[in-house]
């Protein structure tokens, strides 16, 4: 894993999220890959599994933005800071979040391990 891996990988990351597109996510994990939301609770495992969770996402989130920072990247993962903003539907509130990553990529640039932390702030039009 190296910089430019890492960048390649967030910006097809941002493109699935803000063109809610489940199938991307093919291309951003492996089948195996563990996706964790929260710290705290257990995590999407397998594809089928993180795929069902985006296809929420798509059916929620409208306007998405998303924009990151990388942090620093070793040989197996790397971290960075993003901030994001969608208005979720139907009550057409918007949200505001702020996190990490630390993404794990194995040598074929797919996510094997997937952990954010974040915070939310919400806002009604």
């Amino acid at each position: 894993m190296d910089y430019d891996s890492f960048r390649n990988w967030l910006e097809l990351y941002g493109k699935a999220w803000t063109l809610r597109d489940p199938e991307l996510l093919n291309d951003l994990f492996t089948e195996d890959a563990k996706y964790y939301e929260k710290p705290f609770s257990l995590p999407f495992d397998g594809m089928d599994s993180i795929k069902d969770y985006w296809r929420i996402v798509a059916q929620t989130q409208s306007d998405i933005r998303f924009e990151y920072k990388i942090f620093m990247v070793s040989e197996t993962y790397g971290i960075a800071h993003w901030e994001a903003s969608f208005v979720r539907k139907p009550n057409k509130e918007l949200v505001k979040l702020d996190g990490i990553f630390v993404v794990n990529l194995n040598s074929e640039n797919k996510c094997t391990l997937f952990r954010e932390w974040w915070q939310s702030q919400k806002t009604d039009f």
